[in-house]
């Protein structure tokens, strides 16, 4: 044989671009994972062909550089840990993990699940510090403004002109809270290690152990709120003649509130465990098993103290279990009223759908005669004074069901198979559909002594349809990834809708769209009717917990009706949905096709040395591939007779019919023949497979095969995305 083909060193071969499939190499499906038995029997299979030892010295360098590469699939694969680690990071991940130092003691002793929980914990303390950062705190702000004075109204309440607004600040709100441990002897001088630990403990038991500081939390919280006014203030000038003249000066701005928000809460939550420690194992607190308290206290707008306690409970076994939260509050002193309890119970009555009922006694004042009993209490810092300065919390009842969005994730593994029963598509295509819509709606009963209303809120995603050209496959993609660009899925609207309807039959509404702008940010547009602020319409922007509102009050209440509130509604939607489809979708498809142009060409120039590659690895595993072809001959079975791997024009393409870019894998694909069966996952990046090469880099690819089976010929085909079984009756011609 030749030895043109042969493949060059690794060192100008290397590529950092190039991330390998380890499975794709081995031949092995990703899912279901493959057994340890399967790992070793593809491994030596590829080592009969690329054995350097077995080679004529020409083409010792070409099977020492393929050689390289299947051991390294194997010695990934075969390994429980490293495999996991693969899944997850790639090859690079492999290597970058594997050359900690840490790695080098006591991991392989480690079992399955305590290397999982290492390795996760490893990489949870790697981005901890980020995470704690976006999200362990939350703010809020809001400023409100008013440009009502646009609208001219008559003494009638009828619109007669439009002018050109002056914008007025007319309210504000900034709230603040962040989560902290609670303190405990263990945080604040150092956490000592458990004696059980240093005696080895029980085996059995750890995996229920749980650190109980995980289960304490602190959320300290601040806010205020209040109105925005700009006085006048009339002053005299004086003129060059001596006259005086009056003039209306505006002044600085001023912020005026009475509405404070300072407290803490914290939370406990006790888990149900099989060894129960500490106060769980006393038997009259095992009602605190499975089970969450919560202390709220705060100092403004003035001294409160809230607790409660919830508890899932199942009433009949084998039933779901009722959710029950007991609550009690205190506002003021004890010599005065009794605390407001609350009690809340909530039961799951379908998928997805929760019944709940929420009641609350109010302010409820002590019987004379008991509450001279109280004079000599301690008050806790809540002074009998207080009770006609605290507001009075009404009595109420509300009865509501909540639907849940669905909550399944929809990959590429979510592609409906060809044997796949009709049936079974279209459940499949149904959960596709409702996971992208992610509907929610809640209806909600509400009765007080002062009034009754009905709720009903609802809201889901739309636009979130295909994208407009489909997914391709890089060569260098080995797990599925496309990092053309960073999104070229249409990005979703959240449309949510809010109604109330008071005992009066009067409306109050509100509609919202929200969108992704890039990355973690939102930013979203809201308009509604509210009882004080007319007709107003919410800028809104967002950002992992961190939030900022500008409600703009457009019109009056008193002069709104349904013609303006229509219009309020349409214009901006109508405005976006041209933005939508008009400017940026069409910019992100341009876009997308000069990455894709761009890319194409870059890897164009690479196609000659995958093809030596591709060569160099069918002329060493030719000789192997004859005998075992000859095989299944004597034996009537499976005789791979032609393959083509590549791009195959079609006639709806711009252009015409051109030529197609296909390359000869006969070879390779019968190397893949074992016990006369043909298999290839359609998980599989069909180009990492050894002896192929990308003819046509990041265009549609098809796999046609040509084979004999009892004597008979047949036929298949497949796409990138479509896995390959022979034999089949199917593709008999």
């Amino acid at each position: 044989m030749n030895n043109n083909n042969t493949p060059p060193r690794e060192d100008t071969l290397s590529s950092t671009e190039e991330e390998l499939d380890y499975y794709a190499i081995l031949n092995l499906p990703r899912h279901p994972p493959p057994t340890e038995s399967q790992i070793r029997s593809a491994y030596r299979t590829l080592t009969l062909s690329f054995h350097p030892d077995k080679q004529p010295a020409e083409l010792t360098e070409s099977a020492i550089w393929y050689f390289s590469r299947i051991q390294a699939a194997y010695d990934t694969l075969i390994d429980p840990k490293k495999r996991m680690v693969y899944d997850m990071m790639g090859a690079e991940g492999v290597r970058r993990e594997w050359a900690a130092k840490d790695m080098r003691v006591g991991v392989k002793a480690m079992s399955g699940d305590e290397f999982r929980s290492w390795f996760l914990e490893r990489m949870k303390k790697k981005e901890r510090s980020l995470v704690e950062d976006l999200v362990d705190a939350t703010g809020s702000f809001t400023v409100g403004i008013d440009v009502t004075d646009a609208v001219h109204v008559d003494d009638e309440g009828e619109i007669t002109s439009f002018r050109t607004p002056s914008l007025k600040l007319s309210a504000f709100s900034l709230g603040y809270s962040f989560r902290a441990p609670m303190p405990t002897m263990e945080l604040l001088f150092g956490k000592k290690e458990r004696e059980d630990e240093d005696e080895g403990g029980d085996e059995a038991s750890k995996p229920f152990m749980h650190d109980e500081e995980d289960d304490m939390e602190l959320v300290f919280n601040a806010g205020i709120a209040g109105r925005v006014s700009r006085p006048r203030r009339n002053v005299a000038f004086e003129q060059l003649d001596g006259t005086l003249e009056e003039r209306s000066v505006l002044l600085p701005h001023i912020l005026a509130t009475d509405q404070f928000n300072l407290g803490v809460s914290a939370t406990r939550a006790f888990r149900g465990f099989c060894y129960p420690k500490g106060i769980l194992a006393k038997p009259q607190f095992s009602f605190l098993q499975d089970s969450t308290v919560v202390v709220k206290a705060s100092v403004l707008p003035h001294p409160s103290l809230e607790t409660s306690w919830a508890k899932p409970v199942i009433a009949i076994p084998g039933t779901k279990p009722f959710r029950v939260e007991l609550s009690a509050s205190l506002d003021r002193s004890l010599q005065q009223v009794l605390p407001s309890l609350g009690l809340n119970i909530s039961r799951p009555i379908a998928d997805r759908k929760v019944m709940f009922c929420d009641w609350s006694t109010g302010t409820l004042f002590w019987p004379q005669a008991v509450r001279q009993f109280f004079q000599p209490l301690i008050h806790l810092g809540l002074q009998p004074e207080s009770l006609f300065s605290v507001p009075f919390p009404e009595s109420h009842f509300q009865v509501g069901v909540v639907s849940e969005p669905e909550n399944q994730l929809v990959g590429w593994d979510d592609d409906e198979d060809e044997d796949e029963e009709e049936e079974f598509k279209t459940v499949r295509r149904k959960q596709r559909k409702q996971s992208k819509a992610a509907e929610f709606w809640q209806a909600v009963i509400v009765a007080s002594p002062v009034q009754t209303a009905l709720s009903f809120s609802y809201s889901r995603n739309i636009f979130s349809g295909q994208a407009a050209s489909e997914r391709v496959r890089s060569e260098w993609s080995s797990e599925g990834h496309y990092p053309l660009t960073a999104d070229n899925e249409p990005r979703s609207v959240r449309v949510k809708i809010e109604t109330t309807v008071g005992q009066d039959m009067s409306l109050g509404w509100y509609i919202e769209g929200t969108r992704n702008i890039g990355g973690l940010s939102r930013m979203g547009l809201g308009v509604g009717v509210r009882d004080v602020q007319g007709l107003v319409m919410t800028v809104s922007w967002s950002r992992l917990g961190q939030s900022i509102r500008v409600p703009i009050s457009l019109l009056p209440f008193d002069v709104v009706d349904a013609d303006l509130a229509a219009l309020a509604v349409i214009c901006p939607w109508l405005a976006y949905c041209a933005l939508e489809f008009g400017f940026i979708r069409p910019r992100e498809r341009k876009k997308q096709r000069r990455v894709i142009a761009r890319r194409q060409k870059q890897l164009r120039k690479l196609v000659p040395k995958k093809r030596a590659e591709s060569q160099a690895a069918i002329e060493l595993m030719a000789e192997q591939v004859q005998r075992r072809q000859a095989k299944e001959a004597r034996q009537d079975g499976l005789i791979i007779t032609r393959a083509e791997y590549g791009h195959y024009p079609l006639k709806k393409d711009k252009g015409g019919v051109g030529e197609p870019q296909v390359t000869d894998v006969s070879i390779p694909v019968a190397a893949l023949v074992d016990h006369g069966q043909l298999s290839i996952s359609k998980n599989m990046v069909k180009s990492h497979i050894i002896g192929f090469h990308d003819p046509a880099p990041l265009l549609p690819k098809t796999l046609k095969i040509w084979y004999n089976y009892h004597g008979k010929e047949h036929y298949v085909e497949a796409d990138d995305a479509e896995g390959i079984a022979c034999p089949m009756r199917a593709h008999l011609l």
